[in-house]
């Protein structure tokens, strides 16, 4: 016998009749919300839940009752403490560490303790990570460097990531944009807690090295400074390149960059006022603005529907500013400008790649919004000054190559720590897109078109003449590779899954060649954490994890560990539609560099 709540439909089902009902559209019905039509199509789908707010705007539009297990606040399951004044722990919340000889009472994280109850084993591991008897600074030092710790009974010292953090006693996840680390957008972003754990577990010393060889947004260069240490990155995409560099490379006084904000407003007062006279912007075309003396933006498709007149205008005046500085200055501008794009433009903000809204945007004041950015910037990082005193390193330490990993020239034995993550293999050239509209007002600066193909690029989207790979190098040296491929075959496939196959063989090729490029570079038992996912092939999942082990393994890099856990970066318990339809697991492994082959 069917129960009553057996009997109600899914709320996937109920929106759509819903809307039917009523005669709207997704966007319709996404308008009336507050929200994007994308989201819309994901509670459709069932991919993702509604907000509670949501819920609550649907349930005045007369949608019916919308139970809490439909929406995504049941989603996150709390542990509670037995008393809020002495926060005694409940369940397996880690209270203790051993730090050299001693073993000492800590204090977690407040998200620790008040968030997800399945992200316990993963807090666990990284406190196992942190446990040492050989410390490699001081004690009092190295209290200062762990992640996730709020405290530890017996130093009066704050640990500096919790400074900088700021988490209060109710956070309930943790918040990977403490300091620069939220200074821009990043798809693929892995948490900065994951890499400070890390880099204790490797027992780093002052004066070494950590490489991220696939740099990304930097935030392995920026928590590798702010403990003190060299820092090497390189990164093939020139804007991943700039957010980088401004992330990891700031100075540790911000008396130039508020000269440069004051100057970025007097000259695009300047400029703008000298432009448009008393005309109204709105009715100014955008092939004068694109005109402009002292315009360097090129014209591109869909211009006008990307930018209403005043943002194309914001930002050429914004790119000239930008072009009259230098170095960390220059770069510093025009992160702020690329971070601000996606209120800047008509960009759909649901969408992961970038696609532009059929509502345009209205007044939108460029100056304003990239000057927000600058006056954050410049506050984080005096925080992150503040907190991190007599600890992190020199911008001087800090070196970004735009390169190929493949391509990069490191001298051999030259690192002491990997610690990186590449692209997942076929998507690699999506992240050059995600941010089109940076790309294409930064052009000046960063001379690059994201659609022009790139072989250069790990793994990359296209294979560009057509070709298929030839496995058999790598078959031979991964197993479980050969094995896939076997399952694998051309027969009866779509052009695309032959397509995506040969991509798949192209990106292990290229793995097998960083394999070898790894061992080169470090020095004998030097270490390297590895981050991969592991994707789907049609409605087969790529065992990424085991076949890089083989390849490093036949490299001469001895694997130590698997970590088997989801890095979800911005909420620890968010749902991420794409991630959970494409990535179906995500693994670090540690490797070490063996002495002798």
């Amino acid at each position: 016998m069917r129960t009553d709540a057996e009997a109600v439909p899914p709320l996937k089902e109920r929106l759509q009749r819903f809307r039917a009902e009523r005669g709207l559209s997704q966007e319709g019905l996404a308008n009336l919300l507050g929200v994007g039509r994308i989201t819309l199509v994901r509670w459709e789908n069932g991919t993702s839940k509604p907000s509670p707010l949501a819920a609550n705007q649907l349930v005045r539009l007369g949608f019916g009752k919308i139970d809490p297990s439909e929406t995504k606040e049941v989603s996150t399951p709390r542990l509670t403490l037995r008393s809020h004044d002495h926060r005694h722990l409940v369940e397996d919340i880690r209270n203790s560490i051993k730090l050299g000889k001693g073993s000492f009472r800590l204090r977690p994280s407040s998200y620790v303790v008040n968030g997800p109850q399945d992200q316990l084993p993963f807090f666990e591991t990284l406190y196992k990570l942190q446990e040492t008897s050989r410390l490699p600074c001081p004690v009092e030092e190295y209290v200062r460097r762990l992640s996730l710790v709020s405290g530890v009974e017996g130093f009066p010292i704050i640990p500096s990531q919790h400074a900088l953090e700021a988490s209060d006693d109710g956070a309930k996840h943790w918040n990977p944009n403490y300091g620069p680390h939220g200074w821009h957008r990043y798809v693929g972003r892995f948490p900065p807690h994951l890499i400070r754990a890390l880099i204790n577990h490797f027992g780093a010393r002052k004066g070494e090295t950590i490489c991220d060889p696939f740099a990304g947004s930097g935030t392995a260069l920026v928590e590798a400074r702010l403990l003190g240490f060299r820092a090497l990155g390189v990164e093939v995409c020139p804007l991943s390149c700039l957010i980088s560099r401004t992330k990891s490379k700031f100075p540790s006084t911000t008396r130039g960059l508020l000269r440069v904000s004051q100057d970025l407003t007097d000259f695009f007062y300047d400029r703008w006022n000298g432009f448009v006279l008393d005309r109204d912007i709105r009715e100014i075309f955008h092939g004068e603005i694109f005109g402009r003396e002292g315009n360097s933006i090129r014209d591109f498709p869909n211009s006008a529907k990307w930018f209403v007149p005043e943002a194309l205008l914001g930002c050429s005046i914004a790119v000239e500013f930008a072009l009259t500085l230098r170095d960390f200055e220059r770069d510093f501008v025009c992160c702020a400008l690329s971070s601000a794009m996606r209120s800047i433009g008509n960009v759909d903000v649901d969408v992961v790649r970038a696609e532009y809204s059929r509502a345009p945007r209205s007044y939108v004041d460029v100056l304003k919004l990239v000057q927000r950015k600058l006056h954050r910037m410049i506050l984080d990082i005096e925080c992150t000054v503040r907190t991190h005193r007599d600890l992190m390193a020199s911008e001087h330490d800090i070196t970004v190559f735009e390169s190929s990993v493949l391509d990069a020239e490191i001298a051999p034995a030259s690192l002491d720590y990997i610690i990186t993550s590449p692209p997942y293999g076929a998507e690699s050239v999506s992240y050059l897109r995600t941010h089109l509209l940076s790309y294409r007002c930064l052009d000046p600066v960063l001379h690059y078109d994201p659609y022009s193909f790139n072989h250069k690029i790990i793994g990359s989207e296209y294979i560009n003449p057509p070709e298929t790979p030839d496995p058999t190098r790598d078959s031979t040296v991964s197993k479980k590779l050969a094995s896939f491929l076997k399952k694998k075959t051309h027969d009866g496939k779509s052009m695309e899954d032959r397509s995506r196959r040969d991509m798949m063989i192209h990106f292990f090729d290229d793995m097998l060649k960083v394999g070898r490029k790894f061992r080169e570079w470090l020095r004998p038992n030097g270490r390297i954490a590895f981050v991969i996912g592991n994707k789907r092939l049609g409605d087969e999942v790529i065992p990424a994890d085991e076949i890089i082990r083989e390849l490093f393994e036949d490299c001469g890099l001895r694997l130590d560990r698997i970590i088997r856990h989801k890095l979800k970066c911005n909420n620890s318990n968010s749902e991420v539609p794409w991630q959970e339809r494409t990535i179906q697991d995500e693994f670090v492994l540690l490797f070490t560099r063996t002495p002798v082959r």
